[in-house]
């Protein structure tokens, strides 16, 4: 009987977030986070980054293309007004692969101590910032192929640097990618990297792509994430 794929270690997905998002910070300028809008008090505090609709994940198996759907990601993490913060909780929802293989929800324990920068970068016709959570981003699968069990370790790079992003939209940005009136993220360029120890059955480096909403907490600790976010230099 075939063993469904199963995830067992840290990831950070999400988006995945997540997520869901990029450049590393250094790339970019500075940054203020704001209640509400751009003449909001600055924000400091806890934060949730919650994909809207699934992660979408394409790899590379024995020379085909797989392709995998997630339900879903939330990160959770300590933001402060200038930006800087870490990476604190996650989880991911069940996904499924074009193969038959699957894996269940999990919430991740034993987050290393990732950190995390939103940065003001404006792109015309685009982004308004970009929030990256760097560091070690690895997680595990296990599963049976060909008659025994197979374990595959991966880990997230965006841009060549080890870590996940995604690009950051305000809420009244028009080229923000949902409908939403909120702060957004857009995963992009990030790439699903396998690493060593993996069976030599894994599934090759692959991509993935995903859109999330951020917000932080009107009430400090509440664990209510209802606080509209805007970003500017």
């Amino acid at each position: 009987m075939k063993r469904p794929f199963k995830a067992v270690a840290p990831l950070a997905a999400a988006a995945a977030l997540a997520a869901a998002a990029a450049l590393p910070a250094a790339a970019a300028g500075t940054a203020t986070i704001h209640e509400d809008t751009a003449a909001g008090a600055p924000y400091s505090g806890n934060y949730q980054v919650s994909t809207v609709g699934p992660l979408n994940f394409a790899i590379t198996f024995l020379g085909f293309k797989i392709t995998s759907v997630c339900e879903g990601a939330t990160l959770r993490g300590t933001l402060t007004s200038s930006g800087g913060g870490a990476l604190t909780a996650a989880s991911i929802g069940a996904c499924r692969t074009s193969n038959g293989m699957s894996s269940p929800a999990i919430t991740l324990e034993n987050i290393p101590a990732n950190t995390g920068q939103v940065t003001y970068a404006p792109v015309a016709g685009g982004r308004d910032g970009v929030l990256a959570i760097q560091g070690d981003l690895t997680f595990k699968l296990e599963g049976e192929f060909l008659g025994r069990v197979r374990t595959c370790y991966y880990g997230f790079r965006t841009g060549g640097a080890d870590g996940l992003a995604f690009d950051i939209y305000n809420r009244d940005n028009p080229n923000r990618p949902l409908p939403d009136d909120d702060a957004q993220g857009r995963i992009v360029n990030v790439t699903l990297v396998k690493l060593p120890g993996s069976d030599g059955l894994c599934a090759s480096n692959g991509t993935g792509a995903g859109n999330a909403v951020a917000r932080g907490e009107t009430a400090p600790g509440s664990g209510v994430f209802d606080r509209k976010l805007y970003v500017t230099e």
